[in-house]
Formats: C-alpha cells, sequence, structure tokens
C-alpha cells in the first residue's frame, strides 16, 4: 500500500456579488432616506482603520424602496451576509480585521 500525496489547489478568490462594494478595515452598513431619488437606499460607509476616524467611503444601493422598512430588510437579506463573508476574507488574509456582530 503505497500513501498518496495530494496537493491542495489553491482557491479562486471569490468576487462578491455586489458592484462597487470593496472590503475596507471596518464596515458598517444601513438604511437612509436620499432625497434625490425620493426613497430609502442601503448604505455602507467604510473606514481604513479600526477606529473609524476620518471620513468614510460610502456606497449606496442601486436599489431604491417607499419605506425604511423595505430597505433594511434588503439590507439584511441581501448586503448584510455579504458584508459578513467580506469580513471573513479580511480577518482571513491577517489585515487586522477586528468583527464584531452588533445586537439589533
Amino acid at each position: 500500500m503505497t500513501s498518496r500525496k495530494t496537493r491542495s489547489k489553491p482557491k479562486p478568490q471569490k468576487s462578491h456579488p455586489i458592484p462597487g462594494l470593496v472590503p475596507g478595515i471596518r464596515m458598517k452598513g444601513g438604511v437612509r432616506y436620499d432625497p434625490s431619488v425620493n426613497g430609502f437606499v442601503a448604505i455602507v460607509h467604510t473606514w481604513d482603520n479600526v477606529l473609524c476616524t476620518g471620513e468614510p467611503q460610502e456606497w449606496h444601493s442601486s436599489e431604491v424602496f417607499p419605506t425604511e422598512e423595505a430597505a433594511m430588510q434588503y439590507y439584511m437579506a441581501n448586503i448584510r451576509p455579504t458584508l459578513e463573508q467580506m469580513a471573513a476574507q479580511m480577518t482571513k488574509s491577517g489585515k487586522g480585521v477586528i468583527r464584531r456582530k452588533y445586537k439589533q
């Protein structure tokens, strides 16, 4: 009986499914009213430091919702899981990310 060594192939980097949303050291998301589109949009603020100092980069969804509740449901179902996945990838890469999940 001979033992075979198997080489693990590096996994390809998964691209996140949300165009324009890039990972950062610290990311916070939510919803806000945007008067320019007369509706609510999901947003993500991204900082390049753990303390959230300075101006964050802001990403907002192209989806517009008539109510805050509808926008929050969209955020929780579509954006939040991607943020958690991005944070996990940043943690694995050793970029010094601290992950915290806040209660709602």
